[in-house]
């Protein structure tokens, strides 16, 4: 019965159950889009319900968690019959068909209207949803055992949840749902071209990949269950973020000042944070995993603790303020530094205190601290995002400061073989000092540092794995000589 729910939904519509003409969705259900808020910010904490209701275990509760886990998806489903219902009536009540159609018959040429239009944005948050969902069957993980497939699906539905929250005003705008004080007599332009959905594509398979890396970096006991995945999942994120920094380089007009305006840029701001997220967790988060398992009991390891929490919050309170002097928005005296001294002090702070959830059972990490920390700086500009844009450009200094999350350990604590400092720490030092001082000889510093940034983490995570082959080997040869 549960599978059939949004065929339910589907008849109830087609048998009346529609907005009255005279208004739109927001209007006629002024519920409706908060309900949806409050069901992605349930995906967030579906695991914990789940777990919950396990314990309970009954009816109710089961009931619950299958409506916590189908609402958002359904809610879309019933958004896009809405808005396909709308388009076969031409109904001009609409925002969007009086904008782009106006009044006439309808013809098969207006349903590139429910493409490239928000019915886009509706069709490719669903595509999300969905695999979320059905990530459990992914062929990847037929082998893996069914606790661990669960719990994928859950961190995946978490990750997805929270990306799509902190994106919803951009994504689902209330003049996209709700009727403005006055409609257009006529149309003011025309159905907008295929080649706007390359950014929202882009955003949603870095979403789905990104959150796929997302899973299984959290999944500390998984094995080699999910390497196989996690491997696919990492060229797919790579790939992606190549096709994006093209179509940024390609897109962006520097002399406009676009990142004065991002505010207003729409799905730019969403793709760039996703951007951030899917190389982070691509080359250093996943990676670090594995490499961080590796370390052994860890002799000296509050002072390697020390010497990195100063060094990443060195790079972020330094490197942060220049980035937002160079946009030209606070003004040309102290404003640009005391706003991005702000911005880095709150990650700062957060990526301290963070340091003290393992005392509070939060360890199942190999190294608790360090990965809490990472996950502060990763998330940090997402989250800040909400309440100022220009959070994004913390994410240079992220970049480049992460890196040193997975090497510092390794040449710091004592109980450990360091790799060769001529092959791995010179080289990450002099790329890192690098990719933090270029950028600022180009015209657009920011779109240069995502470039560049990137460069360090790959070097680090490359130089680590081979280090720990190479160990693994001489073990062997060891072994096989005694």
């Amino acid at each position: 019965m549960g599978v059939l729910a949004p065929l339910y939904v589907a008849s109830a519509i087609l048998k009346g159950f529609v907005p009255h003409a005279s208004t739109m969705l927001g209007d006629t259900m002024p519920w409706f889009l908060p309900l949806f808020v409050f069901g992605l910010f349930a995906w967030i904490f579906y695991e914990a319900i789940e777990k919950y209701a396990n314990r309970k275990d009954t009816p109710f509760w089961w009931k619950a968690i299958f409506v916590i886990r189908w609402l958002p998806p359904i809610q879309l489903i019933f958004m896009l019959i809405i808005r396909l219902i709308s388009l076969l009536r031409r109904d001009l009540v609409h925002i969007e068909i009086a904008q782009y159609l106006g009044p006439g018959e309808f013809s098969s040429h207006d349903l590139k209207l429910m493409i490239t239009g928000d019915g886009g944005v509706e069709i490719t948050v669903l595509v999300i949803f969905l695999f979320a969902l059905f990530s459990e069957r992914l062929p990847s993980l037929k082998n893996a055992r069914s606790d661990l497939r669960q719990g994928f699906r859950n961190r995946l539905m978490m990750f997805s949840g929270l990306i799509l929250l902190s994106s919803s005003t951009i994504l689902f705008p209330e003049s996209a749902y709700y009727a403005p004080s006055t409609l257009p007599v006529h149309p003011i332009g025309m159905i907008p071209a295929w080649d706007t959905l390359v950014p929202l594509l882009l955003f949603a398979g870095l979403t789905m990949f990104g959150g796929e890396l997302f899973a299984i970096s959290t999944l500390f006991f998984a094995g080699e269950n999910f390497q196989t995945l996690a491997r696919r999942a990492r060229n797919k994120v790579l790939l992606l973020a190549l096709v994006t920094l093209v179509w940024f380089s390609l897109e962006l007009d520097v002399n406009e000042g676009w990142l004065q305006k991002i505010p207003e840029l729409g799905l730019l701001l969403p793709l760039i944070l996703m951007l951030h997220m899917g190389l982070c967790l691509a080359l250093i988060i996943q990676p670090a995993v594995r490499i961080e398992s590796e370390l052994n009991h860890g002799e000296g390891r509050s002072w390697g603790m020390l010497v990195l929490s100063a060094a990443m919050a060195l790079v972020v309170l330094v490197l942060t303020p220049l980035h937002f002097d160079q946009i030209g928005v606070f003004g040309s005296g102290l404003g640009p530094y005391v706003y991005g001294v702000w911005v880095a002090a709150v990650t700062v702070s957060v990526m301290m205190l963070v340091q003290f959830l393992p005392a509070l059972g939060f360890d199942a990490a190999p190294r608790p601290e360090i990965w809490w920390m990472k996950m502060t700086l990763v998330f940090s500009p997402v989250l800040l995002c909400l309440f100022t844009p220009f959070a994004l450009l913390l994410i240079p200094a992220i970049w480049l400061a992460l890196p040193w999350s997975s090497l510092t350990p390794w040449f710091i604590e004592r109980d450990v073989a360091s790799p060769s400092a001529s092959f791995v720490l010179y080289p990450v030092l002099f790329i890192t000092v690098m990719c933090a001082i270029l950028p600022f000889s180009w015209d657009e510093p920011f779109l240069a540092s995502l470039w560049l940034g990137w460069i360090p983490g790959a070097m680090a995570s490359v130089g680590l794995t081979l280090h720990i082959k190479q160990r693994g080997m001489n073990s062997s040869q060891l072994s096989a000589e005694e």
